[in-house]
């Protein structure tokens, strides 16, 4: 199990997909990780951003149903880009907003049956 320093929780995932379900929410990808992701795809730098990021340049698109458009469903549901993932997703849940906003810390443990709450400490 994955722990964090300052967080109430651990996280041991279950590939649920649930994370990467979550609607209205969204993915930066730095350069770097534009490059690695193409790479990993086959493609361009430029055919993965035309095909995959915002307009903006900056954020993945959204695939069916708001999900992430590289979320495999299925038992397990799984990532198909899982070695060359975002930082966004490879520090999941362990994000300070989460800490930082009582109502998103609510869903990311209604969402996540990977998350376990941690003993209190002394």
């Amino acid at each position: 199990m994955d722990t964090r320093p300052g967080y109430p929780y651990g996280f041991a995932c279950r590939r649920s997909g649930n994370c990467c379900a979550i609607p209205g929410g969204f993915v930066r990808v730095t350069d770097d990780e534009a490059a690695a992701i193409a790479a990993r795809l086959g493609m361009t730098v430029e055919a993965f951003r035309s095909r995959h990021l915002r307009p903006d340049g900056m954020t993945l698109v959204d695939g069916l149903n708001g999900a992430c458009t590289f979320l495999q469903e299925g038992r397990p549901a799984g990532c198909s880009i899982y070695e060359v993932r975002p930082a966004r997703c490879r520090t999941w849940p362990f994000w300070p907003e989460v800490l930082e906003n009582q109502e998103l810390e609510k869903l990311v443990r209604r969402t996540c049956p990977g998350i376990v709450d941690l003993p209190a400490g002394p």
